[in-house]
């Protein structure tokens, strides 16, 4: 499959990757099973900031991109955010029942977009779809998260959120869609441990 298979685009390009071959790992195997047992899965990402969240993520995008599809949305740090907002960036791609839903407006319900959702992603293509920087996701966004966590199994995807868990404090609505989504089998999670001195030495020798 050809790049232009790509529905949404991976934001930036793959930048080196060090001491995440197992995660990267972790990830491939992911959707590999997806495509095997034809269920979906979930794994949630977390780590501190600038911890290479984006960057392991960009470069198992790219790797999978000539024969998966890849879907990507953002959320975006705003005072107000857009209501399901990365989800409008993925539904000009895939556009159909999800596009429709967001085009209600006012209208919109996380239920119904959540639906939408889970019909794309039980398209005959396996999918990796992935929702970043979900500390930043508006309430809507989050409800369409766990909905979709819930009925991962039903699709042919692997989704993948992430986000910073030095960013949560004690009341954050993320809190309490993770611990919702602690027991179920479909969602794994994956942390991220920072760099050793050595790859950060690495990294900044250029510089």
């Amino acid at each position: 499959m050809s790049q232009a298979a790509v529905v949404a685009a991976v934001p930036g390009r793959s930048d080196e990757l060090l001491e995440r071959a197992g995660q990267l790992a972790v990830l491939k195997e992911a959707l590999a099973s997806v495509g095997r047992a034809g269920r979906g899965a979930v794994v949630v990402i977390c780590g501190e900031a600038g911890v290479g969240k984006t960057a392991l993520l960009r470069s198992f995008c790219d790797q999978v991109a000539r024969s998966q599809r890849v879907l990507w949305g953002t959320c975006d740090p705003l005072f107000t955010p857009r209501p399901f907002g990365p989800l409008f960036a993925i539904a000009e791609g895939t556009g159909g029942k999800l596009g429709s839903s967001l085009a209600q407006g006012a209208n919109t319900n996380p239920q119904q977009v959540a639906v939408a959702l889970v019909q794309e992603l039980s398209s005959p293509l396996p999918t990796a779809l992935v929702l970043e920087d979900l500390h930043w996701a508006d309430e809507a966004t989050l409800d369409v998260f766990t909905l979709l966590a819930r009925r991962a199994e039903e699709t042919l995807a692997l989704v993948v959120g992430t986000y910073r868990d030095d960013a949560l404090e004690k009341a954050h609505p993320l809190r309490r869609v993770l611990g919702e989504l602690a027991t179920t089998t479909a969602v794994r999670r994956l942390k991220l441990a920072p760099l050793s001195p050595d790859a950060v030495g690495q990294l900044a020798a250029p510089h």
